[in-house]
């Protein structure tokens, strides 16, 4: 029920030499890793990336409990894609067919998701939203603003930790006042959490109202102009891991 074991998109330094990689390096790795896990037809290149993914875990430095704790909450749509693809199988009377499809769907999103989950795990707010910054930059002479988009991801991949702990203090104090969050069916047990919504949203609301008038005090004007305390610098181990997810994510055409 509580959820101040959950460390959803929170950072954990460890020093590893995942860490030390460039942010645009990481999120290049991952668009490549994504566009081959996600077509994944068979069990073999499902066990190939899940062996990748093992080898990041064990490289980052990070216990497969604190990755599987983040993933927690995406467990819920692991299953709902589950069911949903069993009950495919009242239609097509395929039952085989349709388990397969289950299982294999399943786990290609949860492969998907845990490589996913590991970039905020391994690259700290400031150093993600730099990174957007200088990739998305490009787009600014489209229009594209670019500098507030990557401000707005740093800054909600900072809140989520907190965001979770206010969650967990207020499902603590309306449990303390007799409601009963955990029971009946459900359709009660959503009822049951309005309570527990409405004050979040109105935390939420006060603490984006406080952060827009400390920017406005401070002068913020979007970010032309400014400068980094620790400016990125691609190194030879980027460009490395760079290589080495093209290379995985082409060996789908090879398998």
């Amino acid at each position: 029920m509580f959820l101040s074991n959950i460390n959803l998109g929170q950072y954990v330094p460890t020093g590893s030499i995942i860490h030390k990689l460039d942010p645009r390096a990481k999120l290049f790795s991952l668009l490549f890793i994504i566009s081959a896990v996600f077509p994944a037809k068979n069990f073999f290149q499902l066990t190939f990336w899940a062996i990748a993914l093992a080898a990041v875990v064990y490289a980052s430095k990070i216990s497969w409990g604190v990755l599987l704790r983040s993933a927690r909450p995406i467990f819920f749509l692991v299953a709902f894609t589950f069911g949903f693809n069993l009950l495919s199988a009242y239609f097509t009377g395929d039952v085989s067919t349709s388990l397969f499809r289950a299982v294999f769907t399943s786990l290609r999103l949860v492969v998907l998701m845990l490589f996913a989950i590991m970039l905020p795990l391994t690259t700290a707010p400031l150093e993600l939203a730099d990174g957007l910054n200088t990739l998305l930059r490009p787009l600014e002479r489209f229009g594209f603003p670019a500098n507030e988009c990557a401000m707005m991801i740093g800054m909600a991949l900072r809140f989520i930790p907190l965001l979770m702990q206010e969650t967990d203090k207020i499902i603590r104090a309306q449990l303390s006042r007799g409601a009963r969050l955990d029971q009946g069916n459900l359709f009660r047990r959503v009822m049951a959490f309005f309570p527990v919504l409405i004050p979040l949203f109105i935390i939420i609301f006060r603490r984006a109202d406080e952060i827009a008038t400390a920017m406005e005090a401070r002068g913020y004007d979007g970010g032309a102009g400014r400068t980094r305390r620790k400016p990125l610098v691609w190194k030879f181990n980027d460009t490395a891991a760079v290589i080495i997810s093209v290379l995985a994510a082409g060996s789908y055409f090879v398998f």
